[in-house]
C-alpha cells in the first residue's frame, strides 16, 4: 500500500483548485454557481486539514476507556515562566470490551498533582516489570484542594492503577 506525505497530499490539493479555478474561467455556469464550488473546495480544505492530526498518531484528547492496560506515560509539569500548562500522556490498550488484542492509542490528559503523583508509580511499576491496569473512577470531572492560592483549583480525572492479574492459562 503506497502512503502519501502530508505535502503529496497539499499537491494534490492544489492541483485540484487550480483544475477547479481553470474549469471556472472557461465554463459557462453562472458566477454563483463557480463561487459555490470554490467555497465548497476551500471548506473541504479546511475539513482535510483538521483531519490529519489523528491521523498521524497525535494523542487525542477523547475520554478514556473505563478500564485499559498503561503501556507507557509522559507526565509534562506546568512552567509558569513559559505559561505553559502541564500534560499528562498515556499509551494505553482499551481492557473494558475483555479483548486483550487491542491496538495502543494515545492520550492526553490535563496536569493534576494527583494524576501526575499516581502516573509516576505507575511508571516505577512499569520499570521494574510489573503490567499495570488502570480504571477510570469517576467518568465526570471534579475539582482538586487548592493547594495554593495561584492555582485556584485544577480540573482532575480520577484515575486508579493496579497491578495486573497473571494471566490463567489452562492445565495440560
Amino acid at each position: 500500500m503506497i502512503t502519501l506525505s502530508i505535502a503529496g497530499l497539499l499537491t494534490a490539493y492544489v492541483l485540484l483548485a487550480v483544475l477547479l479555478l481553470s474549469l471556472n474561467l472557461y465554463s459557462s455556469f453562472s458566477w454563483p454557481v463557480k463561487a459555490a464550488g470554490i467555497l465548497l473546495v476551500f471548506l473541504f480544505y479546511l475539513v482535510s486539514y483538521f483531519s490529519f492530526p489523528p491521523l498521524l498518531g497525535w494523542p487525542t484528547a477523547d475520554k478514556l476507556p473505563e478500564r485499559f492496560r498503561l503501556l507507557a506515560a509522559h507526565v509534562q509539569e506546568p512552567d509558569k515562566v513559559a505559561g505553559t500548562e502541564g500534560e499528562i500522556y498515556l499509551w494505553i490498550t482499551d481492557m473494558s470490551t475483555g479483548k486483550h488484542a487491542k491496538v495502543p492509542r494515545a492520550y492526553k490528559l490535563p496536569f493534576s498533582t494527583e494524576l501526575h503523583r499516581k502516573v509516576v508509580e505507575a511508571k516505577t511499576k512499569l520499570n521494574k516489570k510489573l503490567p499495570q491496569l488502570g480504571e477510570l473512577i469517576d467518568e465526570g470531572q471534579r475539582v482538586d484542594e487548592v493547594k495554593d492560592n495561584t492555582q485556584g483549583g485544577q480540573a482532575s480525572i480520577n484515575i486508579e492503577f493496579f497491578d495486573m492479574p497473571d494471566p490463567l492459562f489452562p492445565e495440560k
